[in-house]
């Protein structure tokens, strides 16, 4: 089935969004250039017509591309049987991207109404040796987990966090600036008052500075505060 797949995405291939993805990916990835709306699609049509337990019986070590590891994901996702949470333990170490991260957490819908099983099994990754494995659980975090009750839950483990790579980190500023926009107060106190990895510390408030969502008046008091502290640390 992996051959037959092969060609539907060499069929899918645009070179412009190829090389234009390629630059914004570690320099390993090998990709075809499939839109992800196409695989979306894809992955639709293979669990219509029953076959995506076939392509799911595939090794997910034999893959070559970027584009087979999101179609394997995107079914993953879409799969609501008993064995759901231990595929996606399978998968999750053969993540290999923040793309192909970013759309398999985005894809687990149902995490939203099961938070309890989906925290309590994934959030060991915090303490993992993988860069992706990390991000995974904190855009997991940042798409289902901003809410009173896992509020405080977050901010402890992210104060314990030890970063492995540049994409953890990304991800854990990327989720302190979507609690800043529901939790300013909070999210505030914890930036300003918390010992921080000095990278995740700068671009949380940069990301914060960044959003549409964020008041000027917010983002000056925050850009101000920020600079004491980091001051105070010198």
């Amino acid at each position: 089935m992996r051959t037959e797949i092969l060609v539907k995405l060499q069929q899918e291939a645009e070179e412009k969004y190829q090389k234009f993805s390629a630059k914004l990916l570690p320099p390993n990835i090998k990709l075809f250039g499939v839109r992800i709306p196409k695989l979306r699609q894809l992955a639709k049509q293979l669990q219509k017509e029953g076959r995506a337990e076939e392509y799911l019986r595939v090794p997910v070590s034999e893959f070559e591309y970027q584009e087979e590891l999101m179609l394997y994901s995107l079914l993953v996702a879409q799969n609501k049987d008993a064995q759901k949470i231990e595929r996606i333990k399978n998968f999750v170490p053969y993540i290999n991207s923040w793309a192909v991260c970013d759309i398999f957490c985005s894809s687990l819908k149902d995490a939203k109404k099961q938070q309890k099983i989906y925290w309590d099994c994934f959030k060991v990754y915090t303490q993992s040796s993988k860069e992706y494995e990390i991000r995974f659980f904190y855009v997991l975090a940042l798409s289902y987990f901003i809410n009173d009750e896992y509020l405080d839950k977050i901010f402890s483990l992210i104060q314990k966090q030890k970063y492995k790579g540049f994409y953890d980190k990304m991800a854990v500023a990327w989720l302190l600036s979507m609690m800043f926009v529901k939790y300013p107060k909070a999210t505030e106190n914890f930036l300003l008052n918390t010992p921080l990895d000095e990278f995740v510390f700068r671009k949380s408030i940069s990301k914060v500075c960044d959003s549409y969502q964020i008041s000027k008046e917010a983002k000056i008091r925050l850009r101000t505060l920020a600079s004491k502290k980091a001051t105070k640390n010198n």
